[in-house]
């Protein structure tokens, strides 16, 4: 009997068991990653529920919109630069307002108040004045302020 077909199926043997191990050793590498991407989506979506805000008060000057907007829920809101503004002009569509440019359509950040606790967060309890800057021209008549993780408040100016 020659040692040919045994040193093959020796070798077959050897590539089925590595074949084998490469695909168990992919399949929990997906299983973990998908495992923590769940887990991440439940603790952002239960942070989403305990985030609520208020649009107070909006004062309109010649060229200034404030804005108060009231942490009226559990969760802090910790990246303020994140916050997204949209204001309508007059009947026009609304339009993306930036943070922090130097230029007509941006908001700045104008003050918490209190902000005892962790300064520069909006706290459960807490009021954000934003400043908006706009064209002098149209007067804005409805803003929108957008949490970074989605929730809103919208408000008509009068």
């Amino acid at each position: 009997m020659s040692a040919g077909p045994l040193v093959a199926s020796g070798i077959g043997i050897l590539l089925l068991v590595v074949t084998a191990y490469v695909l168990v050793g992919g399949t929990l590498a997906t299983t973990e990653v998908m495992v923590e991407a769940q887990g991440n989506l439940a603790m952002y979506q239960e942070a989403r529920m305990r985030t609520a805000i208020e649009i107070q008060n909006t004062t309109l000057s010649d060229q200034t919109l404030s804005v108060e907007v009231k942490n009226t829920g559990s969760e802090p809101i910790v990246d303020i630069p994140l916050i997204d503004v949209y204001l309508c002009m007059g009947n026009d569509a609304p339009v993306y307002v930036p943070y922090g440019k130097e230029d007509v359509n941006y908001w700045n950040n104008a003050g918490i108040d209190p902000d005892h606790i962790h300064p520069g967060q909006l706290d459960p309890g807490e009021t954000l004045t934003l400043s908006i800057t706009h064209e002098d021209s149209k007067k804005p008549t409805w803003v929108q302020v957008v949490t970074p993780n989605g929730v809103s408040s919208s408000t008509y100016i009068r």
